[in-house]
Formats: C-alpha cells, structure tokens, sequence
C-alpha cells in the first residue's frame, strides 16, 4: 500500500521531468531550460519573486517566534495560558476563516497589491510559537536559573542557553515554512490581484507559454525537493523530541 501511494505521488513529478526535456518534437533536449534560462526570463523574474518570499517570511518568522515561544513556556504573567490558548485556536483557523480580515487589516493601511500584503499575515505563524513553546518546555528550570547567575541579559540567555536546545526545531520550522510561503497561492490571488508583476511563480505557471511550462515547474520544484532532501532526519528527529504536554 505504501508503494502505491508513493508511486501516486512521485508519478506527476517525474511526468514533469520527462516533458522538460520535450521541445518543439524533440526528446532528449535541453531547448526548454535554454528558453526558460536564456531567451524567455519571464518565469526566472517569478522565480526570484518566490525565493525572496520564502526566504524574508522564514526568517522574519523564527525570529518573531522564537522569544514568544520562550515567553509562553517559561515567563508566568497573569493571562499567560488564555493567551496561548487563543494561539492554539488561531492555528485550527483554515485561511478562509482570517482571509477577510487580514484583507480589511491590508486594505486600511494601504499595503494591498504590495509585496507586503504577501509577507506580513504570514510572518506570524501561531504553529511556529507553538513548536518553539513545547521544546523550550523541555528546557530544566535549573539550567535557566544557573544562566541568570552568568548574565542578566535576556538576549545572552537566549541565544547561548535556550537556542542550542531548539536548533532541530528551528531547521525543521524553516523547511516547513519556507515550504509553505514557497507554495502560497490564495493570498496572492486576493492580496495582490491587481500586481501581477510581484507575484511568486506559484501563481503564474499556469500563465507561461507551453515551451517553458514543464521547464518552469520542474525549476520551481526543484528548491522543495532539495530541502526534503537535505533536512529530512532532521525533521524526523524534531518529531520523535516534540511534547505535547
């Protein structure tokens, strides 16, 4: 059964890689990616769209998360559980539950059919705050409170304390979200519809002449591909020492 499965979904992958090397009637050939790379720079412009997507969302994302994952698991103020129970609530949200308010939120501040509009709701990740939250939970409070004996800068504690704990949850966030900003198609179409110029190519694809598409989407995948490859113990590993308590 999971052989299946599997060659149900690496069958339109490799369909992909074969048409790529289909051009004008010609099989092997390497006309489409001459045109995709050298002569039609169209997709290459979505292409950059897409990486400096993904990479600002990631960045800026663990960046946000990872103090506030620190603050819910181990800073106790008044509130403090209500609070991350509203997170946990915003992270069941489908994205058709928060698309009109982020779309008034855009609308108001004058940020739709900006680059912005595509980057910001997706910065703040309620499951990054989360992941980060259960493995600093794991943190012993002694380790912490030994820390505060060396420095008082929060930062320090940070990054030299609660930071080498949490690297394997932090690869495995930036795959997943770099994964998820790389594939973003409904906020571009509603955020962004009327700048087509700044869009990703996730959402242009369909709109490329034929001689470049398979070229294209085989292109787009490949970044995808290459970070599954490269991280998937660690994400494998980030899953055996997730807690849920």
């Amino acid at each position: 059964m999971l052989l299946i499965a599997g060659l149900v979904f690496i069958g339109p992958v490799v369909v992909i890689l074969m048409l790529s090397f289909n051009f004008e009637g010609q099989f092997p050939t390497l006309g489409q990616f001459y045109e995709l790379l050298v002569t039609n720079n169209t997709a290459l412009s979505y292409f950059w769209n897409s990486l400096g997507y993904a990479l600002v969302i990631t960045v800026a994302c663990l960046v946000l998360s990872f103090p506030l994952g620190f603050v819910f698991a181990k800073v106790k103020f008044l509130g403090r559980d209500f609070i991350f129970f509203i997170y946990i609530i915003a992270m069941m949200l489908p994205f058709q539950a928060t698309l009109l308010p982020n779309y008034i939120m855009l609308r108001d501040f004058g940020l739709l059919n900006r680059p912005i509009a595509l980057i910001l709701p997706l910065v703040f990740s309620p499951y990054a705050v989360f992941l980060f939250r259960q493995f600093i939970k794991s943190i012993p409070q002694e380790l912490l409170e030994y820390a505060t004996l060396e420095t008082s800068s929060t930062f320090h504690i940070l990054r030299l304390v609660v930071f080498p704990h949490v690297k394997t949850a932090a690869a495995a966030l930036s795959v997943l979200i770099f994964s998820e900003s790389w594939n973003m198609v409904e906020p571009v179409l509603i955020f962004t519809a009327r700048n087509t110029d700044i869009h990703p190519l996730s959402v242009r694809l369909g709109a490329l002449p034929t001689d470049v598409a398979f070229s294209a989407a085989a292109v787009y995948m490949y970044p995808i591909l290459l970070l599954f490859m490269l991280f998937k113990e660690t994400l494998a590993s980030s899953m055996e020492r997730f807690r849920w308590d």
